[in-house]
C-alpha cells in the first residue's frame, strides 16, 4: 500500500518516542526520455531496522532499497544520501539505473545522568554543548537543583535512583552514564539498567571498584552478555583529573561509540609520523 503524508507522519512520530532511527526512500524522477511512470515517483517507503512500510511501486525496487537503507541506519554518519540503484530482473543490462534518495531520521539523542556531583555537572554541560536531551538524577535534593543546574533544558529529579529511573523510557537512543557519589549507588543504578535496550552504558570508579562490582552482579545472575556492554571505568584514557576532564573523556567515548570511532589518535597514521 503507498504511503500517505499522514503515515510517513505517524511513523516518524512512533519511531522518535520509541528512540528508533528510521529511513524514507523516495524515487527521484528522471526528466530523461527513458524515465518511469510518474505514479513510481510518487511512491514512499519507510525503512527500519527490523521492519518497513511502503512501497516504491516496483517489488523488485523494494528489497535492494530496504538493503541499502538498513546500510545507512547503521552508519551513525549518514543522513542524506542519493544511490543509483539497477531493477532486479531488468531484462536490459544496460538499463538505466533508477535515482533513489535516503533520508535518515535519527531521534534525539538522550542523555540520563545518575549523580549530580561535579562529575555529573560537567557531564551535563558538555552534552548539552553535543545536543543531547538531558536528564539528571540525584536522591539528594540540593544536588538536583538548579544552583547546580541552571540550564533549564536539563531535566532534574530529585528522588531515589531506583524509582527515578522506573519512571524514565529507555530507547536505543539514551545514553546513561553512572556518577553516583560513592559503589553503592553507581551499582544499584547500574543493576537497574543493565539489561535496558540503551545505546550507551557507563559507570565511572577504579578498575579494582568496577571489576568487584561486575563480580557482584554475575553472582546475581546478571547475563554476560549485559555486563560486557558496560563501559566501565568509563571513559577515553586521556590522563583526565579534573570532572571538566573526565567529562571530556565520557563524552569522547560515547561520540567514539556512536560514530564508529577508533579512539587511536589521527596523527598516528598521518604524513608526520611517516616522517618521525
Amino acid at each position: 500500500m503507498p504511503l500517505t503524508a499522514v503515515d510517513i507522519a505517524h511513523l516518524l512520530r512512533e519511531a522518535r518516542e520509541a528512540g528508533r532511527p528510521g529511513c524514507l526512500v523516495t524515487v527521484l524522477p528522471d526528466s530523461g526520455p527513458d524515465s518511469g511512470p510518474p505514479a513510481l515517483f510518487q511512491s514512499r517507503l519507510w525503512v527500519e531496522a527490523a521492519s518497513h512500510h511502503g512501497t516504491l511501486g516496483d517489488p523488485a525496487l523494494d528489497h535492494p532499497a530496504c538493503l541499502q537503507a538498513r546500510q545507512l541506519l547503521a552508519d551513525e554518519r549518514a543522513e542524506i544520501v542519493v544511490t543509483p540503484l539497477i531493477l532486479e530482473g531488468s531484462p536490459a543490462p544496460d538499463a538505466a539505473p533508477v535515482r533513489l534518495l535516503f533520508e535518515v531520521a535519527r531521534p534525539p539523542q538522550e542523555m540520563i545522568i545518575c549523580g549530580g556531583g561535579h562529575v555529573g555537572q560537567a557531564v551535563a554541560r558538555v552534552a548539552r554543548l553535543l545536543d543531547f536531551t538531558v536528564t539528571v538524577i540525584d536522591d539528594r535534593t540540593d544536588f538536583a537543583s538548579r544552583e547546580k543546574f541552571p540550564d533549564p533544558s536539563i531535566r532534574l529529579i530529585a528522588d531515589d535512583f531506583v524509582t527515578a529511573l522506573r519512571t524514565l523510557r529507555l530507547t536505543p537512543a539514551s545514553h546513561v552514564v553512572i556518577v553516583t557519589r560513592g559503589h553503592k549507588h553507581d551499582e544499584i543504578c547500574l543493576r537497574e539498567v543493565i539489561d535496558q535496550p540503551v545505546r550507551y552504558l557507563g559507570m565511572i570508579g577504579s578498575r579494582r571498584r568496577t571489576t568487584t562490582i561486575r563480580e557482584h552482579l554475575r553472582r546475581q545472575g546478571v547475563d554476560s552478555e549485559h555486563l560486557r556492554r558496560v563501559h566501565a571505568p568509563i571513559g577515553l584514557d586521556i590522563g583526565a583529573q579534573t570532572p571538566e576532564e573526565i567529562a571530556l573523556a565520557i563524552l569522547a567515548e560515547i561520540v567514539m561509540v556512536r560514530r564508529g570511532g577508533t579512539g587511536r589518535p589521527k596523527s598516528s597514521e598521518g604524513p608526520m609520523a611517516r616522517a618521525r
